[in-house]
């Protein structure tokens, strides 16, 4: 999560003692955002955060340069011109995810209104059987709605997330998350905590489509990307790696799909080309998502290495 919303990153490293104003500013903003928008019906609040956020959010040039970067290497046969309306899409993407987050009580009290599951058949034997399982997404479609799965079917769930900096923000995000029916587990903790949680008995999930610079360089688009092989490993230490994404669908509904299962190529007998493997297949599976929305993909973070020449041959 950023350390500041309002205030450039610069300037508060010229000013440190703007922070906690800036931070308290920052937090009455959100409130009053979201007293608004409790006021309003469903449709009305995505449809009026998501025109907000896509014209701040476009015109933020910093942020619209990475966006742009990042959908020339998905949608590297059009042009810039044509990439365009997807740019513009991402940032009202956002304000569809605020508008989400923001009454995700609202969408789970009337789950018959807004609500479907999806569930592959594999995947709901390992429900019945109350597996300790991971559950891997990508900032794609309506991403936060995926972890709904543990109230849907009653499964205890530790969904990783980045712990924000101000705390009075801090405090308003954990208000909100609270609706996802699940144990919240800073990112902070690492892989080990992640283990702690399985080996309790405790379902994980997280989405792994962003870039960890300690991660191992696997294609995603056909460009090599420093990727999390968290969850292949996890899956080769028995815990079943479940791929979980939540479409957008006509009339504010929402489809939360639930695949099969990944697994390992036994074929493979070095772990590393196992774990590398699955993660490929793994990417493989979120870029198929991506593309069937490009501009549902929030992708406001550099996703390749600023000097990877074939990630910049193909940008």
């Amino acid at each position: 999560m950023p350390k500041y919303y309002l205030l450039p990153k610069r300037l508060a490293k010229k000013a440190p003692w703007t922070q906690q104003p800036v931070w308290l500013l920052e937090a009455l903003v959100f409130y009053g955002l979201y007293g608004l928008i409790r006021l309003l019906p469903f449709p009305l609040a995505a449809a009026f955060l998501s025109r907000l956020f896509g014209v701040i959010g476009y015109h933020n040039t910093k942020k619209r340069r990475v966006v742009q970067r990042n959908l020339a290497v998905v949608l590297p046969q059009l042009t810039e011109a044509e990439r365009d309306p997807f740019t513009r899409q991402v940032f009202r993407t956002t304000g569809l995810a605020a508008a989400e987050l923001f009454l995700l009580d609202r969408l789970w009290r009337r789950r018959e209104r807004y609500l479907e599951f999806d569930v592959h058949p594999e995947a709901m034997q390992a429900f019945e059987r109350r597996e300790a399982m991971v559950f891997a997404t990508a900032h794609a479609g309506a991403w936060q709605l995926t972890n709904l799965i543990s109230r849907e079917y009653g499964l205890s769930i530790s969904i990783l997330y980045a712990r924000e900096a101000n705390p009075w923000l801090r405090r308003f995000f954990q208000a909100r998350r609270r609706a996802f029916g699940s144990r919240l587990v800073p990112t902070a903790g690492g892989v080990r905590e992640l283990m702690r949680e399985l080996a309790d008995g405790h379902s994980v999930g997280a989405a792994f489509d962003t870039r960890i610079d300690s991660g191992e360089m696997i294609p995603f688009f056909d460009v090599p990307a420093p990727t999390n092989t968290t969850p292949a490993r996890l899956s080769l230490r028995g815990y079943p790696l479940i791929p979980i994404r939540c479409v957008r669908l006509p009339r504010h509904r929402y489809r939360i799909e639930v695949l099969a299962p990944l697994r390992p190529d036994a074929a493979l007998a070095d772990r590393h080309a196992q774990v590398s493997d699955l993660t490929l297949r793994l990417n493989r599976l979120f870029e198929d998502w991506i593309r069937e929305s490009p501009g549902d993909w929030l992708c406001m973070k550099r996703r390749w290495p600023k000097q990877s020449p074939a990630g910049e041959s193909a940008a």
